[in-house]
């Protein structure tokens, strides 16, 4: 760590690619995005686990955290970047139907007619 990060952090700050790289930890955020959705759609196919609303509502939550990381770091939302593939380097299959729909406030599919940004790949630079 540099002086200007340790003066930075005095103040409560700290660089948007410190910020990227924490994320990313031990994989990318769109690597954990996926592999959640994989997780969720092996426990609707081979269990009866989803029988009892709550777990679904979990999941869907947890996928929702996951996708907020995931615009933090790219500055798009995976279905934006054509499953993460095109825009960021890695594949995001789509949201499992059994979640519903995402429930940020955010985010701009949410809303009605709302504005899709495209994806500028903002997290590597």
């Amino acid at each position: 760590m540099n002086v200007i990060d340790t003066l930075l952090r005095r103040f409560g700050l700290v660089r948007v690619s410190y910020l990227y790289d924490q994320l990313n930890f031990a994989r990318s955020v769109g690597k954990r995005l996926d592999e959640h959705r994989e997780t969720v759609e092996a426990i609707e196919q081979k269990t009866d686990l989803f029988d009892d609303f709550w777990h679904i509502n979990h999941l869907a939550t947890q996928d929702d955290y996951l996708m907020r990381l995931f615009h933090l770091v790219h500055g798009c939302w995976p279905d934006e970047a054509h499953g993460g593939l095109r825009k960021t380097g890695s594949f995001v299959r789509l949201r499992p139907s059994i979640l519903g729909s995402s429930q940020l406030p955010e985010y701009p599919h949410r809303q009605e007619g709302g504005p899709t940004p495209p994806c500028d790949n903002g997290g590597t630079h």
